[in-house]
Order: structure tokens, then C-alpha cells, then sequence
């Protein structure tokens, strides 16, 4: 995504648009006033608007318009792309409508703020509980894995688990934000351009994850490197595991991804909303699962070749993604782009854990908190990045201002009931815990803080990098887990050194 081809991110107030204020002049060309009201139309989508409009168009990216500047009106030709029951297109559409009508229909189509607050509870609220869900049983399969003899073989798999985690739960989220603009944008209301956005963005995940499993692996022979006479056996396995866990958590999450995007399309709800909670916590699950088994099965054969062959196997398989992969000249520049925030989400993680380390044995109960503190902050920053970047996409560098605050403060208020039904549950099955008034008031504060921080992370850095060219959608997410990470740990720290 070029610079030249983005214009800066802007803010616009929809209810007040006028037919004077709606021209944008800068993309018109010459001699026409209606540009901008077909940039208007294209806003008609069923997730950024009243769902209710029997008559929005099925496709925004159909729409295109001609001038008819002596009558005042334009004539909108809507491109309905939908299969009928016979097999064959529907015919293209056209409407004459006035500019004055159009602009004032555009309005009155802005969701209510019922409407955005009845959404997000609906929605965000369960996919965030799910999460939570997600996070206390990946903690209890990680305890169970650390356990296994494979773990006590193989200490450098210890090392492997974070940074493993990390960089493949961020290249699903950045997936996951992919589809969810794409379905946002009408691709999924066509069945060939549905089906050719998922398979490439598959093809890509895959990719990804190769690379992440080849690095995660020379990671963790290298830091956890202990004789000279081992070195060559231990990085084969190393990297087998590394490559096996990544590429097939990859292909299962990426099946899921792409489901929980195209069901949700189906039945009208924003992909935005669900996609994030439901990819990083079914990620770190099965990710963890599958990072028992794949370690399991290599070290009981680390003393044969099968290690060898599945290494080779596996960047076989990278190479033929690669090929694939830039071949597709809409998918190629992703390959090179967004591995920078990647870096710096698996380095502060890695802050985050020695702080967890250092504090484990003074402060016990701490450790069980930090994943569901980190895990629904950085939830719902990625959640509201997700819908940033989608206006951004739709609105071609603009935002609605009054909506996406309304939607940062109701996922604000969300996090405060999750968080404290969490500490509910954890008091009833630990009641040792002994959790007193200070530390509520204190724990809450931080989850306050936390959270506002990761959405103001997801809303600036989603404006500041369109501005520069970057799509938000290839680079926010790692920003918003690799902080999240590192300041909710710190956060809970200080809440642990204050109280107790």
C-alpha cells in the first residue's frame, strides 16, 4: 500500500455532511461534483449502518457513478454481483438520485448509539469472555506440557514456549483484522473474490508461520544452548518442533479464522468484533497442544533422521509457499511487510516474563493474573484496531470521531465486569487468595489503565501508520500485544507491591 495512494487520515462528523461539504476535491476530477457522493454511497455497508435499510446497496465495491450536473442528480449504478437462484449475475441496477437526498440518506443510516452499544455487548462481550476461557486453559495445558518428559529432555523448550506463542498469535490476529476488512468491504457478498481472499490469505499465513517456526527454533537452540557435542541434534529437533507447532497451529487457526469470518458475515455480525478474541485464544490453546504432541513425538525419535526430514519437509513446504505466494501480485508485498512490530511484540513479551519471573515467588498469586490481564486488555485494543482500520479502508483515510469514541468507552466499561467476574471465580475455587478491598480498587484501576492505553494504542497507531502508507492491518496488532503485554505485567506488579 503506497504513501501516494493514501491520503491522510482525516475526521469526519456524517450527521452534519452537507452537499457543499461533501466534495472532496481532491480525488474529483475536473468538472465533476458527484466524486464524492459515490465515496459517500460506498460507505453503505451492512455493519457500518443500520442493518435495517432494506435498499443499501449489496456491494460497495460495485458502486460507481455519473454526473448529470445540469439536473442536480446523480445516477448511482450498483453492480449486484449476487449469484440468482438459476446460477447466472443479476443485472446492474441504477439509481437517479438527487445529491441532496443521497447525502441526507447517508445520514439518517448512521447507526444509533443504542445500536453500537446493543453490538458490542452482544458481541464483543462473549467472544471476550471466550477468550478468558481460553487464556486460564492454556495456562493449565502449558503447566501440564512443562511437565513432560519431552520438557525435561529438551530445556530449551522452555525458552521456545514464549516467543513461539507470541509471533504466531500475532500473525493469526493480523489475518484475522485481513478478513474481517475484507468482509467489511463486501468481498465475502461475492463467492469467487470470497473464496480466491481466502485461500491467498491462507497461503500467506502458512508462509508466515514457517519463518516464525524456523526462527523460534534457532532462538531457542541458540539461548538455550548447553554442550558443543549436542548442538547439531538438539537444533534439528529444535527447529521440527518449532516448524511443526507453527505451521500446523497455523493451518487450524487459519481454518478457523477464516469460518468465524465467513459465519459471521453470513449472519450479520461484524467480523470486527469477534475475530481478534476467538484467533488469540483458540491460538495460544491449540498452539500449546499441539506444541506437547509435536515435542513429544520428536524427542523420543532425536536420535534418527525423522527430526532431519521433517525439517526438510516443512521448508519444502515454505519454498512452494513462497513461490505462490508472490506470484500473487495482491498478496506479495505482504510477505516483506509488518515483521518489524513482530520483533518488538516477541522482545517486550520476553520484559514481560522475566517481570513475571522476578515476582513469581514473592508475590505467588500474581502470575495467574497477568494472562487474563494482558489476554482481555489487549483484546479489546485489537478489537477496536480492527474496526479503526476498516473505516480507514472504507472511508479511504477518514473516521467517524463520535463513533469510535462511543466504541472505545463501551469496550472500556466491557473490561470492567470481565475482569472482576475473573477475580470472583479465582476467589471461589482458591479462596486463599484472600483478596481484600484495597487490592479490588487497585487491581480495577490498573485493568482501567491498561485498557484505555491499548485502545489510544490502537487508535493513534492505526492513524499515524495509514498516513505513512503502512496498512494498519499488517503492523497494529503486534504494537498493541507486545504493550500490552510488558505495561499490564508492570501494572499488576505495582498493584501486588502497593497492597501487599
Amino acid at each position: 500500500m503506497s504513501s501516494e495512494s493514501q491520503p491522510e487520515a482525516s475526521v469526519i462528523e456524517l450527521a452534519s455532511v452537507t452537499p457543499e461539504s461533501a466534495k472532496d476535491t481532491r480525488d474529483a476530477p475536473a468538472g465533476s461534483d458527484t466524486l464524492a457522493v459515490q465515496n459517500w454511497m460506498e460507505l453503505l455497508s451492512p455493519y457500518q449502518y443500520s442493518r435495517s435499510s432494506a435498499h443499501t446497496p449489496a456491494c460497495s465495491p460495485g458502486l460507481r457513478s455519473r454526473s448529470n450536473s445540469s439536473v442536480g442528480r446523480s445516477s448511482f449504478t450498483v453492480d449486484d454481483r449476487r449469484r440468482s437462484s438459476s446460477g447466472s449475475r443479476s443485472s446492474q441496477e441504477t439509481y437517479d438520485v438527487p445529491v441532496e437526498d443521497a447525502v441526507s440518506e447517508i445520514s439518517q443510516r448512521l447507526k444509533s448509539s443504542r445500536e453500537i452499544i446493543q453490538e458490542l455487548t452482544i458481541e464483543v462481550m462473549p467472544a471476550l469472555l471466550v477468550s478468558v476461557a481460553g487464556s486460564v486453559f492454556a495456562g493449565y495445558v502449558l503447566g501440564r506440557i512443562q511437565e513432560s518428559r519431552a520438557f525435561e529432555q529438551l530445556p530449551a523448550l522452555f525458552i521456545m514456549v514464549a516467543v513461539l506463542l507470541n509471533l504466531k498469535s500475532n500473525i493469526e490476529l493480523n489475518m484475522s483484522t485481513r478478513l474481517s476488512t475484507l468482509a467489511n468491504l463486501g468481498v465475502f457478498s461475492m463467492r469467487a473474490e470470497g473464496i480466491n481472499a481466502l485461500r491467498s490469505n491462507m497461503e500467506l499465513l502458512l508462509l508466515q508461520s514457517t519463518i516464525v517456526g524456523t526462527s523460534v527454533g534457532l532462538i531457542a537452540s541458540v539461548l538455550g544452548f548447553s554442550k558443543w557435542s549436542a548442538l547439531i541434534k538438539e537444533t534439528g529437533v529444535l527447529l521440527g518442533i518449532g516448524l511443526g507447532c507453527s505451521v500446523i497451529g497455523s493451518a487450524v487457526i487459519g481454518v478457523l479464522i477464516s469460518a468465524t469470518v465467513v459465519t459471521s458475515h453470513k449472519f450479520g455480525v461484524d467480523p470486527d468484533n469477534i475475530g481478534t478474541p476467538i484467533a488469540s485464544s483458540f491460538g495460544d490453546m491449540s498452539t500449546l497442544l499441539i506444541l506437547g504432541m509435536v515435542s513429544t513425538v520428536l524427542v523420543a525419535v532425536m536420535d534418527t533422521l525423522w527430526p532431519a526430514v521433517a525439517v526438510v519437509g516443512f521448508l519444502t513446504l515454505g519454498g512452494f509457499l513462497l513461490r505462490v505466494v508472490r506470484a500473487n501480485h495482491q498478496m506479495a508485498h505482504h510477505i516483506s511487510e509488518g515483521w518489524l512490530p513482530l520483533v518488538y511484540a516477541a522482545v517486550t513479551s520476553s520484559i514481560a516474563g522475566v517481570i513475571v519471573e522476578r515476582c513469581a515467588e514473592r508475590f505467588p498469586g500474581m502470575p495467574p493474573l497477568v494472562p487474563v490481564v494482558n489476554g482481555i486488555g489487549g483484546n479489546i485494543g485489537t478489537v477496536f484496531a480492527s474496526r479503526m482500520s476498516t473505516s480507514l479502508h472504507r472511508l479511504h483515510g477518514r473516521y467517524i470521531a463520535d463513533e469510535h469514541n462511543l466504541v472505545m468507552l463501551i469496550l472500556l466499561l466491557i473490561n470492567i465486569p470481565i475482569q472482576m467476574g475473573f477475580l470472583s471465580m479465582r476467589q471461589y475455587f482458591d479462596p486463599a487468595l484472600q483478596l481484600n478491598l484495597g487490592f479490588l480498587l487497585a487491581y480495577t484501576l490498573a485493568t482501567v489503565v491498561h485498557g484505555l492505553a491499548m485502545l489510544l494504542i490502537g487508535k493513534f497507531a492505526c492513524k499515524y501508520l495509514w498516513a505513512r502508507g503502512y496498512d494498519p492491518d499488517d503492523y497494529v496488532n503486534p504494537f498493541i500485544t507486545g504493550t500490552g503485554d510488558m505495561l499490564g505485567t508492570i501494572l499488576l506488579a505495582l498493584v501486588f507491591l502497593v497492597v501487599f
